[in-house]
C-alpha cells in the first residue's frame, strides 16, 4: 500500500508546474510539508430510497467557492458494502463523499464505478484507493483509452484552472476495471444492471440500474443543465433516451441536478430532439447558426423549459454549432 505521504508527494510532482505563487494561499502543509488543496466542506447525502443515495453538486459549474464540486457522487449500500457512481473532481471531494458514507454505513466500499471520462466522475478515484488499495474501479474500456491518450492530464489541468489550484494533492487514478455493459452484477442483496447505449454525452457513457429499487444513475446522459456537448451525439442521445423512457424505472439520478420520475428523460429527449431536427431543417434552407439560434430559441419547449436551466443562455449557440457539425456528418 502507498503511504499517503507518498500519495501526495507524487501528487505534488505532478502539480507543481501548476501551483504558482497565487495558488500557495488557500494551501496547507503537515508536519511533512506536504502541499494540498483544502478540505471541501460536507454536503450530507440525499437518500432516495432504501439503498440508493447521492451527495448533490455545490453548483452548475466548477469555481474556486465550490471546490470543483459541481456534480453529484453517488453510492448504494447493500448487504455485503458500499457501491459508489462517480467520485467526485479531486482527492478532497473523494474524501468528503467517504465521509457521507460513514454516516449512513460502516460497511466498506467495494467497487467504483466512473460513468464517463469527464474529469469531476472520476478524479476523486484517488481518494478510494487510498482508504482501500483492492477497491474495484470499472468504466466502459473506451473511457481507459481516451484517459490514457491525454484526457487524463486534460481534465486535471481543468480542474485546477477553474478551482484556482484546489484539487492539489489529487493522484490522477484511473479506472482498471471494465464494463461493456449488458453486465448483471450481484453485490449482496442487490442487483446491479450495466448498460451502454452508444455515443451518447460520449462514447463512453455508463448507465448503472439498481434493479431492487427500479432505480438508475445516468452520468450526464440527460441533465436539466445546458453544458458540454462537444464529445456527445444529439442523434444518439435522441436514441438512448427514447429506449430509457420505456424501461420499468420509477427514479433517475442524473449526476448534475436532482432526481426524477421518467419525465426527466422525456424532457432531455425533447431538448435534444427539437435543436436537432429544427437545425436539419433550418440547414437544408441554407441558415446559418447565428440565423437559426433564435427561432430555436422560440421554440415552446425552449421558452417553456429549456431556458430556464443552468447555462441555456451562454451555451445554447455552442450546441446549434455542434449539432449543424453531426448534421454535415450524418450527411456522408
Amino acid at each position: 500500500m502507498m503511504k499517503r505521504r507518498e500519495l501526495l508527494k507524487s501528487a505534488f510532482g505532478l502539480t507543481a508546474g501548476l501551483v504558482g505563487a497565487s495558488a500557495l494561499s488557500p494551501l496547507y502543509a503537515n508536519d511533512s510539508m506536504e502541499f494540498r488543496g483544502p478540505d471541501v466542506p460536507d454536503v450530507e447525502a440525499v437518500k432516495v430510497n432504501s439503498r440508493c443515495y447521492y451527495i448533490p453538486a455545490m453548483g452548475p459549474h466548477p469555481t474556486p467557492d465550490n471546490f470543483g464540486m459541481f456534480s453529484n457522487p453517488g453510492f448504494i449500500v447493500t448487504s455485503e458494502g458500499v457501491v459508489v457512481v462517480d467520485t467526485g473532481s479531486s482527492v478532497q471531494i473523494g474524501e468528503m463523499v467517504l465521509r457521507q458514507i460513514k454516516k449512513v454505513t460502516d460497511k466498506p466500499v467495494i467497487k467504483v464505478i466512473n460513468t464517463h471520462y469527464h474529469g469531476d466522475h472520476w478524479l476523486g478515484n484517488h481518494a478510494f484507493v487510498a482508504a482501500n488499495p483492492n477497491v474495484e474501479i470499472y468504466s466502459h474500456p473506451t473511457m481507459q483509452t481516451v484517459l490514457k491518450n491525454g484526457q487524463d492530464k486534460f481534465w486535471f489541468d481543468f480542474m485546477q484552472a477553474n478551482t484556482n489550484n484546489k484539487i492539489t494533492g489529487t493522484v490522477i487514478t484511473p479506472p482498471n476495471k471494465s464494463l461493456n455493459g449488458g453486465e448483471e452484477i450481484k453485490v449482496g442483496d442487490t442487483t446491479f444492471k450495466i448498460h451502454h447505449f452508444g455515443k451518447v454525452h460520449t462514447e463512453s457513457d455508463l448507465a448503472v440500474e439498481v434493479v431492487e429499487e427500479k432505480t438508475m444513475y445516468m452520468g450526464d446522459m440527460v441533465m436539466r443543465r445546458i453544458a458540454n456537448m462537444e464529445d456527445g451525439s444529439f442523434v444518439g442521445s435522441i436514441k438512448a433516451l427514447d429506449t430509457i423512457s420505456k424501461m420499468p424505472l420509477d427514479v433517475f439520478i442524473p449526476m448534475h441536478g436532482k432526481h426524477e420520475d421518467v419525465q426527466l428523460i422525456k424532457d432531455g429527449k425533447e431538448f435534444m430532439d427539437t435543436i436537432y431536427s429544427r437545425v436539419t431543417e433550418y440547414y437544408d434552407e441554407g441558415l446559418s447558426d447565428f440565423e437559426m439560434k433564435p427561432k430555436i430559441m422560440a421554440e415552446a419547449f425552449m421558452q417553456n423549459e429549456a431556458s430556464k436551466w443552468p447555462g441555456y443562455e451562454s451555451t445554447i449557440g455552442k450546441f446549434i454549432v455542434v449539432a449543424i457539425a453531426e448534421v454535415e456528418r450524418n450527411m456522408f
